[in-house]
Protein backbone atom coordinates (compact mmCIF):
# COMPACT_ATOMS: atom_id res chain seq x y z
CA UNK A 1 0.00 0.00 0.00
CA UNK A 2 2.49 2.36 1.00
CA UNK A 3 4.42 1.97 -2.25
CA UNK A 4 1.37 1.90 -3.91
CA UNK A 5 0.60 5.73 -2.56
CA UNK A 6 4.86 6.37 -3.19
CA UNK A 7 3.76 5.74 -6.69
CA UNK A 8 0.99 8.09 -7.14
CA UNK A 9 3.39 10.74 -5.54
CA UNK A 10 5.80 10.20 -7.75
CA UNK A 11 3.31 10.17 -11.22
CA UNK A 12 1.65 13.50 -9.89
CA UNK A 13 4.86 15.13 -9.38
CA UNK A 14 5.73 13.66 -13.02
CA UNK A 15 2.97 15.47 -14.54
CA UNK A 16 3.85 18.57 -16.71
CA UNK A 17 3.15 22.09 -15.05
CA UNK A 18 0.90 23.01 -18.33
CA UNK A 19 -1.24 20.09 -17.48
CA UNK A 20 -1.88 21.33 -14.43
CA UNK A 21 -3.16 24.67 -14.99
CA UNK A 22 -5.13 23.00 -17.88
CA UNK A 23 -6.74 20.57 -15.23
CA UNK A 24 -6.81 23.94 -13.06
CA UNK A 25 -9.19 25.83 -15.59
CA UNK A 26 -11.47 22.97 -15.76
CA UNK A 27 -11.52 22.08 -12.26
CA UNK A 28 -13.08 26.00 -11.64
CA UNK A 29 -15.51 25.32 -14.51
CA UNK A 30 -16.58 22.18 -13.27
CA UNK A 31 -17.11 24.13 -9.94
CA UNK A 32 -18.88 27.27 -11.36
CA UNK A 33 -21.22 24.33 -12.91
CA UNK A 34 -22.13 22.84 -9.92
CA UNK A 35 -24.47 25.96 -9.05
CA UNK A 36 -26.47 24.61 -11.71
CA UNK A 37 -25.89 21.26 -12.95
CA UNK A 38 -28.24 19.56 -10.01
CA UNK A 39 -31.44 21.84 -10.84
CA UNK A 40 -30.66 21.99 -14.73
CA UNK A 41 -33.11 19.75 -16.32
CA UNK A 42 -35.70 21.15 -13.52
CA UNK A 43 -34.92 24.65 -15.05
CA UNK A 44 -35.49 23.36 -18.26
CA UNK A 45 -38.76 21.51 -16.98
CA UNK A 46 -40.28 25.36 -16.62
CA UNK A 47 -40.66 25.01 -20.79
CA UNK A 48 -41.80 21.69 -21.19
CA UNK A 49 -42.91 18.80 -18.70
CA UNK A 50 -42.55 16.15 -20.58
CA UNK A 51 -39.79 13.49 -20.18
CA UNK A 52 -39.48 13.79 -23.64
CA UNK A 53 -39.71 17.61 -24.02
CA UNK A 54 -37.09 18.41 -21.10
CA UNK A 55 -34.63 15.40 -23.19
CA UNK A 56 -35.18 16.59 -26.81
CA UNK A 57 -34.57 19.94 -25.38
CA UNK A 58 -31.34 19.53 -24.33
CA UNK A 59 -30.24 17.60 -26.84
CA UNK A 60 -30.18 20.74 -28.47
CA UNK A 61 -26.66 21.33 -26.23
CA UNK A 62 -25.37 18.09 -27.38
CA UNK A 63 -26.75 18.28 -31.16
CA UNK A 64 -24.65 21.87 -31.27
CA UNK A 65 -21.62 20.23 -29.55
CA UNK A 66 -21.55 17.44 -31.86
CA UNK A 67 -21.50 19.78 -35.23
CA UNK A 68 -18.88 21.86 -33.78
CA UNK A 69 -16.90 19.33 -33.41
CA UNK A 70 -16.27 18.70 -37.35
CA UNK A 71 -13.79 21.06 -37.81
CA UNK A 72 -12.06 20.05 -34.91
CA UNK A 73 -11.31 17.15 -36.08
CA UNK A 74 -9.25 19.30 -38.27
CA UNK A 75 -7.91 22.19 -36.36
CA UNK A 76 -7.42 20.48 -32.98
CA UNK A 77 -3.52 19.62 -34.49
CA UNK A 78 -3.23 23.31 -36.17
CA UNK A 79 -4.11 25.73 -33.77
CA UNK A 80 -2.83 25.87 -30.09
CA UNK A 81 -4.90 23.96 -28.11
CA UNK A 82 -5.10 26.73 -25.05
CA UNK A 83 -6.66 29.39 -28.07
CA UNK A 84 -9.07 26.85 -28.28
CA UNK A 85 -10.02 26.23 -25.19
CA UNK A 86 -10.02 30.01 -24.76
CA UNK A 87 -12.39 30.99 -27.62
CA UNK A 88 -14.53 28.54 -26.01
CA UNK A 89 -14.76 29.89 -22.58
CA UNK A 90 -15.66 33.95 -24.61
CA UNK A 91 -18.64 31.29 -26.25
CA UNK A 92 -19.63 30.11 -22.60
CA UNK A 93 -19.53 33.90 -21.58
CA UNK A 94 -22.12 35.18 -24.02
CA UNK A 95 -23.99 31.64 -23.43
CA UNK A 96 -24.38 32.50 -19.84
CA UNK A 97 -26.18 36.18 -20.77
CA UNK A 98 -28.93 34.72 -23.01
CA UNK A 99 -29.54 31.76 -19.82
CA UNK A 100 -30.04 34.85 -17.61
CA UNK A 101 -32.40 36.07 -20.34
CA UNK A 102 -34.52 32.94 -20.56
CA UNK A 103 -34.48 32.52 -17.15
CA UNK A 104 -36.26 36.34 -16.69
CA UNK A 105 -37.91 36.73 -19.67
CA UNK A 106 -39.52 33.17 -20.25
CA UNK A 107 -38.88 32.98 -23.96
CA UNK A 108 -38.21 29.99 -25.88
CA UNK A 109 -36.01 31.79 -28.30
CA UNK A 110 -33.49 33.01 -25.33
CA UNK A 111 -33.40 29.27 -24.14
CA UNK A 112 -32.91 27.90 -27.47
CA UNK A 113 -29.57 30.71 -28.36
CA UNK A 114 -28.41 29.79 -24.62
CA UNK A 115 -28.67 25.92 -25.79
CA UNK A 116 -26.59 26.41 -29.03
CA UNK A 117 -24.07 28.43 -27.69
CA UNK A 118 -23.23 26.18 -24.80
CA UNK A 119 -22.96 23.54 -27.03
CA UNK A 120 -20.77 24.91 -29.47
CA UNK A 121 -18.46 26.30 -26.09
CA UNK A 122 -18.18 22.76 -24.62
CA UNK A 123 -16.56 20.83 -27.13
CA UNK A 124 -14.20 23.58 -27.76
CA UNK A 125 -12.74 23.76 -23.94
CA UNK A 126 -12.62 19.92 -23.65
CA UNK A 127 -11.04 19.14 -27.39
CA UNK A 128 -8.22 22.19 -26.61
CA UNK A 129 -7.92 20.55 -23.01
CA UNK A 130 -7.93 16.70 -23.98
CA UNK A 131 -5.32 17.30 -26.75
CA UNK A 132 -3.15 19.34 -24.89
CA UNK A 133 -3.03 16.74 -22.22
CA UNK A 134 -2.41 13.89 -24.58
CA UNK A 135 0.22 15.33 -26.50
CA UNK A 136 2.11 16.47 -23.05
CA UNK A 137 2.06 12.74 -21.80
CA UNK A 138 4.38 10.37 -21.92
CA UNK A 139 4.46 6.80 -21.14
CA UNK A 140 3.20 5.76 -18.44
CA UNK A 141 1.93 9.53 -17.34
CA UNK A 142 -0.56 8.92 -19.49
CA UNK A 143 -3.31 7.19 -17.58
CA UNK A 144 -2.07 9.37 -14.73
CA UNK A 145 -2.82 12.77 -16.37
CA UNK A 146 -6.27 11.69 -17.58
CA UNK A 147 -6.91 10.31 -14.05
CA UNK A 148 -5.80 13.71 -12.65
CA UNK A 149 -7.87 15.44 -14.90
CA UNK A 150 -10.78 13.39 -14.08
CA UNK A 151 -11.02 14.06 -10.63
CA UNK A 152 -10.21 17.56 -10.18
CA UNK A 153 -12.60 18.30 -12.98
CA UNK A 154 -15.20 16.48 -10.64
CA UNK A 155 -14.12 17.73 -7.06
CA UNK A 156 -14.90 21.29 -8.78
CA UNK A 157 -18.47 19.97 -9.63
CA UNK A 158 -18.85 18.45 -6.10
CA UNK A 159 -17.73 21.39 -4.27
CA UNK A 160 -19.94 23.35 -6.24
CA UNK A 161 -22.99 21.12 -5.31
CA UNK A 162 -22.52 21.07 -1.75
CA UNK A 163 -22.68 24.65 -1.76
CA UNK A 164 -26.04 25.24 -4.17
CA UNK A 165 -27.12 22.39 -1.58
CA UNK A 166 -27.14 25.08 1.13
CA UNK A 167 -27.69 28.44 -0.97
CA UNK A 168 -30.38 27.59 -3.71
CA UNK A 169 -33.04 28.99 -1.49
CA UNK A 170 -31.52 31.75 -1.48
CA UNK A 171 -30.99 32.86 -5.13
CA UNK A 172 -33.47 30.32 -7.31
CA UNK A 173 -33.03 28.69 -10.53
CA UNK A 174 -32.99 32.13 -12.14
CA UNK A 175 -29.65 33.46 -10.90
CA UNK A 176 -27.32 30.10 -10.48
CA UNK A 177 -26.27 30.93 -13.93
CA UNK A 178 -24.28 34.18 -12.64
CA UNK A 179 -21.99 31.46 -10.80
CA UNK A 180 -20.42 30.50 -13.72
CA UNK A 181 -18.98 33.86 -14.76
CA UNK A 182 -16.35 34.12 -12.32
CA UNK A 183 -14.90 30.24 -13.20
CA UNK A 184 -15.23 32.05 -16.90
CA UNK A 185 -13.12 34.80 -16.30
CA UNK A 186 -10.33 33.19 -14.20
CA UNK A 187 -10.21 30.98 -16.79
CA UNK A 188 -9.15 33.29 -19.47
CA UNK A 189 -6.44 34.51 -16.61
CA UNK A 190 -4.57 31.00 -16.05
CA UNK A 191 -4.60 30.09 -20.07
CA UNK A 192 -1.99 33.04 -20.56
CA UNK A 193 0.73 31.29 -18.64
CA UNK A 194 0.48 27.87 -20.94
CA UNK A 195 2.52 28.54 -23.51
CA UNK A 196 2.64 25.81 -26.91
CA UNK A 197 3.29 26.56 -30.55
CA UNK A 198 0.92 26.44 -33.16
CA UNK A 199 -1.45 28.74 -34.65
CA UNK A 200 -2.73 31.41 -32.04
CA UNK A 201 -6.50 31.92 -34.10
CA UNK A 202 -9.16 29.52 -34.40
CA UNK A 203 -9.80 31.78 -37.35
CA UNK A 204 -6.72 31.13 -39.04
CA UNK A 205 -7.22 27.84 -39.33
CA UNK A 206 -10.34 28.03 -40.65
CA UNK A 207 -9.10 29.38 -43.30
CA UNK A 208 -6.28 27.80 -43.55
CA UNK A 209 -7.14 24.25 -43.34
CA UNK A 210 -10.98 24.31 -44.25
CA UNK A 211 -11.21 26.20 -47.74
CA UNK A 212 -11.05 23.13 -49.60
CA UNK A 213 -12.28 19.83 -49.98
CA UNK A 214 -8.58 18.67 -50.09
CA UNK A 215 -8.43 19.23 -46.42
CA UNK A 216 -11.77 17.10 -45.72
CA UNK A 217 -10.10 14.41 -47.75
CA UNK A 218 -7.21 14.65 -45.63
CA UNK A 219 -9.17 15.01 -42.44
CA UNK A 220 -10.51 11.17 -43.21
CA UNK A 221 -7.84 9.53 -44.70
CA UNK A 222 -6.17 10.47 -40.98
CA UNK A 223 -8.93 8.75 -39.81
CA UNK A 224 -8.77 5.74 -41.91
CA UNK A 225 -5.52 5.06 -41.07
CA UNK A 226 -6.60 4.43 -37.23
CA UNK A 227 -6.36 0.60 -35.35
CA UNK A 228 -9.61 -1.01 -36.49
CA UNK A 229 -10.28 -1.77 -33.26
CA UNK A 230 -10.22 1.83 -31.86
CA UNK A 231 -13.26 2.24 -32.81
CA UNK A 232 -14.57 -0.16 -30.13
CA UNK A 233 -13.10 2.38 -27.73
CA UNK A 234 -15.14 5.19 -29.69
CA UNK A 235 -18.45 3.24 -28.96
CA UNK A 236 -17.01 3.20 -25.32
CA UNK A 237 -17.35 7.03 -25.84
CA UNK A 238 -20.90 6.65 -27.26
CA UNK A 239 -22.41 4.67 -24.44
CA UNK A 240 -20.04 6.90 -21.77
CA UNK A 241 -22.12 9.38 -23.11
CA UNK A 242 -25.26 7.95 -22.58
CA UNK A 243 -24.88 7.22 -18.77
CA UNK A 244 -23.51 10.86 -18.25
CA UNK A 245 -27.09 12.04 -19.90
CA UNK A 246 -29.06 9.12 -17.64
CA UNK A 247 -27.44 10.90 -14.86
CA UNK A 248 -27.16 14.54 -15.47
CA UNK A 249 -30.95 14.64 -16.71
CA UNK A 250 -33.11 12.06 -15.18
CA UNK A 251 -31.88 11.56 -11.80
CA UNK A 252 -32.56 15.05 -10.72
CA UNK A 253 -35.97 14.55 -11.83
CA UNK A 254 -36.20 10.92 -10.78
CA UNK A 255 -35.21 11.69 -7.08
CA UNK A 256 -37.72 14.84 -7.54
CA UNK A 257 -40.49 12.38 -8.60
CA UNK A 258 -39.81 10.30 -5.32
CA UNK A 259 -39.96 13.52 -2.92
CA UNK A 260 -36.37 14.80 -2.18
CA UNK A 261 -35.81 18.11 -1.65
CA UNK A 262 -34.14 20.76 -3.75
CA UNK A 263 -31.25 20.44 -1.00
CA UNK A 264 -31.14 16.38 -0.90
CA UNK A 265 -31.10 16.65 -5.14
CA UNK A 266 -28.34 18.63 -5.07
CA UNK A 267 -26.22 16.69 -2.32
CA UNK A 268 -27.48 13.40 -4.02
CA UNK A 269 -25.81 14.73 -7.04
CA UNK A 270 -22.79 15.75 -5.50
CA UNK A 271 -22.60 12.39 -3.83
CA UNK A 272 -23.07 10.53 -7.48
CA UNK A 273 -19.69 12.51 -8.27
CA UNK A 274 -17.35 11.53 -5.47
CA UNK A 275 -16.49 7.97 -7.21
CA UNK A 276 -15.21 10.64 -9.81
CA UNK A 277 -12.53 11.18 -7.12
CA UNK A 278 -10.47 7.74 -7.43
CA UNK A 279 -10.09 8.05 -11.41
CA UNK A 280 -6.43 8.95 -10.32
CA UNK A 281 -5.91 6.08 -8.19
CA UNK A 282 -8.24 4.12 -10.70
CA UNK A 283 -5.90 4.69 -13.68
CA UNK A 284 -2.57 4.04 -11.12
CA UNK A 285 -4.39 -0.03 -10.68
CA UNK A 286 -4.96 0.11 -14.41
CA UNK A 287 -1.15 -0.11 -14.56
CA UNK A 288 -0.90 -3.22 -13.25
CA UNK A 289 -4.38 -4.84 -14.18
CA UNK A 290 -5.06 -5.27 -17.59
CA UNK A 291 -6.92 -2.27 -18.97
CA UNK A 292 -9.29 -3.94 -20.65
CA UNK A 293 -10.11 -6.24 -17.40
CA UNK A 294 -10.99 -2.68 -15.72
CA UNK A 295 -13.21 -1.92 -18.71
CA UNK A 296 -15.40 -4.72 -17.65
CA UNK A 297 -15.40 -4.79 -14.42
CA UNK A 298 -16.92 -1.06 -14.70
CA UNK A 299 -19.37 -2.15 -17.12
CA UNK A 300 -20.47 -4.61 -14.99
CA UNK A 301 -20.65 -2.56 -12.14
CA UNK A 302 -22.76 -0.11 -14.57
CA UNK A 303 -25.33 -3.00 -15.72
CA UNK A 304 -26.00 -4.47 -12.13
CA UNK A 305 -26.99 -0.43 -10.77
CA UNK A 306 -29.46 -0.36 -13.70
CA UNK A 307 -30.64 -3.24 -13.08
CA UNK A 308 -31.00 -2.55 -8.99
CA UNK A 309 -32.21 0.80 -9.93
CA UNK A 310 -35.21 -0.05 -11.68
CA UNK A 311 -36.39 -2.54 -8.88
CA UNK A 312 -35.90 -0.32 -5.48
CA UNK A 313 -36.89 3.38 -5.01
CA UNK A 314 -35.73 4.12 -1.19
CA UNK A 315 -33.60 7.46 -0.66
CA UNK A 316 -30.99 4.75 0.54
CA UNK A 317 -30.80 2.72 -2.84
CA UNK A 318 -31.36 5.69 -5.33
CA UNK A 319 -28.11 7.45 -3.56
CA UNK A 320 -26.20 3.99 -3.08
CA UNK A 321 -27.37 2.91 -7.25
CA UNK A 322 -26.37 5.91 -8.91
CA UNK A 323 -22.98 6.35 -7.00
CA UNK A 324 -22.12 2.26 -8.58
CA UNK A 325 -23.29 4.28 -11.96
CA UNK A 326 -20.80 6.86 -11.35
CA UNK A 327 -17.80 4.32 -10.11
CA UNK A 328 -18.25 2.47 -13.29
CA UNK A 329 -17.82 6.00 -15.56
CA UNK A 330 -14.67 6.54 -13.45
CA UNK A 331 -13.51 3.04 -13.45
CA UNK A 332 -14.08 2.92 -17.22
CA UNK A 333 -13.13 6.60 -18.70
CA UNK A 334 -9.28 6.62 -17.58
CA UNK A 335 -9.21 3.32 -18.81
CA UNK A 336 -10.32 3.59 -22.14
CA UNK A 337 -8.70 6.99 -22.84
CA UNK A 338 -5.37 5.63 -21.86
CA UNK A 339 -5.81 2.79 -24.43
CA UNK A 340 -6.60 5.02 -27.08
CA UNK A 341 -3.86 7.63 -26.68
CA UNK A 342 -1.58 4.44 -26.41
CA UNK A 343 -2.70 3.15 -29.79
CA UNK A 344 -3.29 6.47 -31.41
CA UNK A 345 -0.51 8.00 -33.77
CA UNK A 346 0.78 11.76 -32.35
CA UNK A 347 0.08 13.21 -35.67
CA UNK A 348 -3.48 12.30 -35.45
CA UNK A 349 -4.04 13.06 -31.70
CA UNK A 350 -6.22 16.14 -32.03
CA UNK A 351 -8.28 14.12 -34.81
CA UNK A 352 -8.53 10.71 -32.75
CA UNK A 353 -9.72 13.11 -29.53
CA UNK A 354 -12.24 14.76 -31.72
CA UNK A 355 -13.67 11.85 -33.07
CA UNK A 356 -13.67 10.67 -29.82
CA UNK A 357 -15.80 13.28 -28.08
CA UNK A 358 -18.27 13.42 -31.39
CA UNK A 359 -18.87 9.45 -30.58
CA UNK A 360 -19.56 10.73 -27.00
CA UNK A 361 -21.69 13.65 -27.76
CA UNK A 362 -23.68 11.68 -30.50
CA UNK A 363 -24.46 9.51 -27.05
CA UNK A 364 -25.57 12.75 -25.24
CA UNK A 365 -27.94 13.59 -28.15
CA UNK A 366 -29.16 10.17 -28.32
CA UNK A 367 -29.02 9.77 -24.47
CA UNK A 368 -32.07 12.41 -23.33
CA UNK A 369 -34.19 11.54 -26.52
CA UNK A 370 -34.43 7.75 -26.04
CA UNK A 371 -34.73 7.41 -22.36
CA UNK A 372 -37.05 10.48 -22.30
CA UNK A 373 -39.40 8.18 -24.88
CA UNK A 374 -39.32 5.20 -22.33
CA UNK A 375 -39.57 7.24 -19.45
CA UNK A 376 -42.90 8.75 -20.92
CA UNK A 377 -44.38 5.70 -22.77
CA UNK A 378 -43.18 2.64 -20.71
CA UNK A 379 -41.81 3.97 -17.38
CA UNK A 380 -37.91 4.54 -16.63
CA UNK A 381 -37.75 0.60 -15.81
CA UNK A 382 -37.68 -0.08 -18.74
CA UNK A 383 -34.78 2.28 -20.07
CA UNK A 384 -33.20 0.96 -17.19
CA UNK A 385 -33.30 -2.60 -18.66
CA UNK A 386 -32.11 -2.06 -21.91
CA UNK A 387 -28.75 -0.09 -20.46
CA UNK A 388 -28.20 -2.84 -18.82
CA UNK A 389 -28.36 -5.15 -21.36
CA UNK A 390 -25.98 -2.65 -23.46
CA UNK A 391 -23.36 -2.33 -20.52
CA UNK A 392 -23.45 -6.17 -20.60
CA UNK A 393 -22.64 -7.11 -24.39
CA UNK A 394 -19.98 -4.63 -24.49
CA UNK A 395 -18.06 -5.67 -20.76
CA UNK A 396 -18.11 -9.20 -23.12
CA UNK A 397 -16.36 -7.53 -25.66
CA UNK A 398 -13.94 -5.98 -23.84
CA UNK A 399 -12.89 -9.48 -22.21
CA UNK A 400 -12.68 -10.42 -26.37
CA UNK A 401 -10.11 -7.72 -26.24
CA UNK A 402 -7.91 -8.32 -23.34
CA UNK A 403 -4.12 -7.14 -23.65
CA UNK A 404 -4.79 -5.69 -26.96
CA UNK A 405 -3.43 -1.80 -25.43
CA UNK A 406 -0.25 -4.00 -24.63
CA UNK A 407 -0.08 -6.07 -28.50
CA UNK A 408 -0.61 -2.42 -30.47
CA UNK A 409 2.05 0.15 -29.28
CA UNK A 410 1.32 4.11 -30.46
CA UNK A 411 3.34 5.36 -33.34
CA UNK A 412 4.90 8.80 -33.44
Amino acid sequence: MFNFIQKITRDTREIPFGVKLVVLVLFLRSFGWGFVDPFYSMFVQGFSTSYSGVGSLISIVNLASLLALIPLIRLADKVQHITIMRDGELIYLVAILFYLLAAYTRLMPFLIIAFILNGIAYPFVIVGAETYIRKKCKGRNEGASFGFYTALHYLGWILGMLVSAYTIQFYGFNLMFIFILPSILAGFLILRHVKESGLKSIFSGFRRYLHRRQDFVDMWDDLKSVQKRTYFFLLLAFFDGILVMFAFIFIPLLALSLGFELKEIALLMAATYIPFLFSFFVSELSESVNRMTMIAFGLLIGALSFIFLSLLSGHFWVLTLTMANSLALAIIRPSYNGVLTHITPRRILGEVTSLNNIMMRLGYVVGPIFIGFFADHFGLTYAFYTLAIFALILSAISLLFRGYEVLVPREG
